[in-house]
């Protein structure tokens, strides 16, 4: 189906979209691949026995299969699950998560829809509070973040995504909030 690159500085940021994501997929397999308590990395051997389990028929509808640190991959590691995560058998979905993509080698992010998470707001919550502030003082609007269904979260989250991507592509800040407090209103009205 397909392989999905997340980045974040924030390890929180990476768990709850994660959640997000696991919310989606319900009725699917959903197998983790992480580095074997004590080690610092994870190795080839661990590596082929996750991939084994890509190949497995579903007992659901589909799998996710989810590696919690992809910068713990050794480049080796990474080598081996390439083939797998470029033509995932069907009804599966990588999920890769990292803190930091510059141990992923250039052939695995080739292969993958990289999204950029921002950091979390330190209380669990997806929305910058300066954007939250902006939306009641202008807008009139204030946004319970318990509110909004795994849906418009997900959908607040692609917004940021885009919005980092744009940070990095030297777009006007202010273009950049503006995207997402639309977002963030379309997704209030619907709640």
């Amino acid at each position: 189906m397909s392989s999905s690159l997340i980045v974040s500085s924030d390890v929180s940021a990476l768990h709850a979209y994660a959640e997000l994501v696991r919310a989606d997929f319900l009725a699917v397999d959903i197998f983790y691949l992480e580095p074997k308590e004590g080690e610092k990395t994870i190795q080839v051997k661990e590596t082929i026995e996750f991939m084994e389990k890509a190949h497995l028929s579903p007992v659901g509808d589909g799998k996710l299969m989810v590696v919690c640190d992809f910068a713990t991959v050794t480049p080796q590691a990474q080598n081996k699950m390439l083939k797998t995560i470029e033509d995932a058998p069907g009804r599966t979905t990588f999920l890769l998560l990292t803190t930091n993509i510059e141990p992923v080698l250039n052939t695995i992010r080739s292969r993958c829809v990289t999204v950029f998470l921002p950091q979390s707001s330190g209380d669990g919550n997806i929305l910058p509070a300066d954007i939250c502030e902006r939306l009641e003082k202008v807008f009139g609007v204030k946004i319970d973040e318990k509110a909004l269904n795994p849906k418009q979260k997900q959908d607040i989250l692609d917004t940021l995504s885009k919005i980092n991507r744009n940070v990095a592509a030297n777009c006007n800040p202010q273009n950049q909030q503006d995207l997402l407090i639309l977002e963030i209103l379309r997704n209030a009205k619907n709640s």
